[in-house]
């Protein structure tokens, strides 16, 4: 649930958005430091990825936007 109020649903699309990849991110800060330290799940060099699926065209582009 989100704890903040958006007051369109590109804002709103935007918010999800940002939290699931703050949720992911440090799940691959783990799994990479996990990898150096040699303790990493599979055996040789493995490489993980995650798509991300976006369908509101304003998230997306207020996403791209260059950040100042």
């Amino acid at each position: 649930m989100q704890t903040e109020t958006a007051l369109s649903t590109t804002e709103a699309e935007f918010i999800v958005l940002s939290e699931g990849l703050r949720s992911i991110i440090p799940i691959f800060g783990l799994l990479e430091e996990m990898q150096q330290q040699g303790e990493g799940l599979l055996s040789g060099e493995a490489e993980v990825k995650c798509k991300v699926f976006e369908d509101n065209l304003g998230a997306l582009t207020i996403n791209t936007l260059p950040k100042i």
